[in-house]
């Protein structure tokens, strides 16, 4: 496949993306007629086929986001008539919890680092996993594998290039892997 199909194949993609999005919007707001609520069970409806797919495959990924949006509507209303009707929630509580956005984009930038991990010549990367995970200096790292304190340092480099360019080419900043 060249880059320009490529490009063309993102697109479209991204394309059948946002019209499913749309589509889930008007599914959930017809049901619920809470705009808040609604885009909530829509990310929710995008992170649990996010965690199927790293298991599972789907076949029919619009009938599974729907399904799985009919349902968290379900629980929404399950929810609400469990709930006292008196209760009254304060403004000013922040959740601690990151938004599912956040978690979705942590998960995709995580999967993309280890398969960049995976491909990543066997030297270059137990230099950077030692220097940068474990945290042992440069100087042990050069002592234990035989090499210089300068090849130690541009492994570690190149490593962070290499990873930089994997988040990159999928369209991700590469502040991440610093």
């Amino acid at each position: 496949m060249n880059e320009f199909t490529a490009i063309a194949a993102r697109r479209h993609a991204a394309a059948e993306d946002a019209a499913l999005r749309a589509a889930l919007h008007r599914f959930v707001q017809g049901r619920l007629r809470d705009r808040d609520e609604g885009e909530d069970i829509v990310q929710e409806t995008y992170v649990r086929l996010y965690d199927y797919r790293r298991t599972k495959g789907v076949a029919d990924v619009g009938a599974f986001c729907f399904a799985v949006a009919r349902n968290l509507v379900f629980d929404h209303f399950r929810r609400r008539q469990a709930m006292p009707a008196s209760t009254e929630l304060a403004e000013d509580i922040v959740c601690p919890l990151p938004r599912a956005e956040e978690v979705l984009d942590y998960r995709q930038r995580v999967d993309i680092l280890v398969a960049a991990l995976k491909v990543m010549p066997t030297l270059r990367r137990e230099v950077f996993l030692r220097r940068r995970l474990d945290g042992i200096a440069c100087a042990t790292i050069a002592q234990d594998l035989d090499m210089s304190l300068a090849a130690v340092e541009k492994h570690c480099t190149r490593a962070v290039a290499d990873l930089r360019a994997a988040l990159e080419r999928r369209g991700l900043p590469a502040g991440a892997a610093r």
